[in-house]
């Protein structure tokens, strides 16, 4: 919707530094009866009473209201995620997959974006490209979202791409030459389409598909840089009947391989430099929201599961959280709040990328696929973050 924010993060953080009083909902939309319309309505309804009762002003229930009504019913699973703000929607996100929270509705000073954070990844986009012989289209999306941030479209010369006959005939050959050239120039065009993107917006990943031939041409024509984050679905999404099941599965399985990877990579940096002792990771919750008060934390990691328990004071000013008050600096408390909340926006707030563990996986969801899958933080700690500059001198020896 035109005017709601978008989810990098400098935009969230807006969200925590221009303060004022939220209107969040965070539900599961999900439909799997027989009476899809019943159960939209009833979920509307049970909503707006549940604001009502938090206390948001009737400009915000409105602006929901309206959310609700226009948001389509996505395909089972799939959440929504919904923020107003003096009767205009600052968010609104559609997040496919379960919901990796309880449902909840609120109005105050202080949203919780962890429901949004876990499901759609902090600034990642992807670009998908599907190509035939004569034209292609790029589509940039965000992680998460159903519509793409930008659309690009190329065409080609069709005018003398004549089916050749087969045999030996010298005419036939030039004509498959001049085709084949003609082929060529599109991917080309769609290549320095693509590329300039990934120039622009650096997707961490490109997928592409479509006719066997334009995908060999283009992969050709492209970059380094766009080579770099390739995959390719051999399916030709742009033929007549085709269906796009095939495309939108790799998809999913190709941006959980690169954040499996992310994670990975942090989780092996928090091993590395807790091995060396060289002071530049914190595994303590008191550790990491000293450094995210100091702006240090360069990534911050949270094991939801094991946070369950902690709070936090979230403070109106820098450093932007503490422990006790005596922390604080001087800077108002707003409120004592569940500690993933106050690190999360602390964490936003001084420009610090998020990760989240896969605790659950690894101990209560009984799939032993995901366990072995799943990325951890080392020592069972319930928080870890990597920092940008070490907090002393490094273990002698080290």
């Amino acid at each position: 919707m035109a005017g709601t924010t978008t989810g990098t993060g400098h935009e969230l953080a807006r969200i925590y530094r221009e303060g004022g009083d939220y209107s969040q909902v965070y539900i599961d939309m999900s439909v799997d009866t027989a009476d899809p319309p019943g159960v939209k309505e009833q979920r509307r309804t049970s909503v707006l009473d549940a604001l009502a009762r938090a206390g948001a002003p009737m400009a915000d229930i409105d602006a929901i209201t309206d959310a609700l009504a226009t948001n389509p019913l996505a395909p089972s699973p799939a959440c929504l995620y919904v923020l107003a703000k003096n009767g205009e929607l600052v968010l609104e996100e559609a997040l496919p997959g379960i919901a990796v929270a309880p449902e909840s509705v609120s109005y105050g000073p202080l949203p919780d974006l962890a429901p949004l954070l876990r499901m759609q990844p902090l600034d990642f986009c992807y670009l998908v490209v599907e190509t035939s012989r004569d034209g292609g289209e790029a589509r940039l999306y965000r992680a998460g979202a159903s519509a793409p941030e930008r659309e690009e479209q190329v065409t080609g010369r069709t005018d003398t791409l004549h089916k050749v006959r087969r045999g030996g005939d010298w005419r036939n050959d030039h004509f498959q030459n001049h085709t084949e050239e003609i082929w060529k120039q599109t991917q080309s065009k769609l290549a320095a389409t693509v590329d300039e993107v990934v120039r622009e917006r650096m997707p961490r990943l490109l997928v592409v598909a479509g006719d066997i031939r334009a995908r060999q041409l283009l992969e050709e024509e492209l970059s380094e840089a766009s080579r770099a984050i390739l995959a390719v679905e051999p399916t030709n999404t742009r033929a007549d009947g085709s269906s796009d099941e095939a495309l939108a599965e790799r998809i999913d399985s190709e941006i959980k391989r690169v954040l499996a990877e992310d994670k990975r990579a942090v989780l092996d940096q928090l091993n590395m430099h807790e091995g060396r002792g060289d002071n530049r990771v914190d595994l303590s919750f008191g550790a990491v929201v000293q450094a995210l008060a100091s702006a240090q934390v360069d990534t911050l990691v949270l094991d939801s599961d094991r946070l369950t328990d902690r709070e936090a004071l979230a403070l109106g000013a820098e450093p932007w959280i503490a422990t006790t008050p005596e922390d604080a600096l001087g800077a108002p408390v707003i409120a004592t709040v569940p500690a993933q909340l106050a690190l999360i926006r602390a964490a936003l707030l001084t420009d610090a990328k998020i990760l989240f563990t896969d605790s659950y996986a690894a101990t209560g969801s009984g799939d032993p696929r995901a366990a072995e899958d799943a990325v951890t933080l080392p020592e069972h700690a319930e928080v870890g973050a990597i920092l940008r500059w070490r907090t002393g001198p490094p273990v002698p020896g080290t």
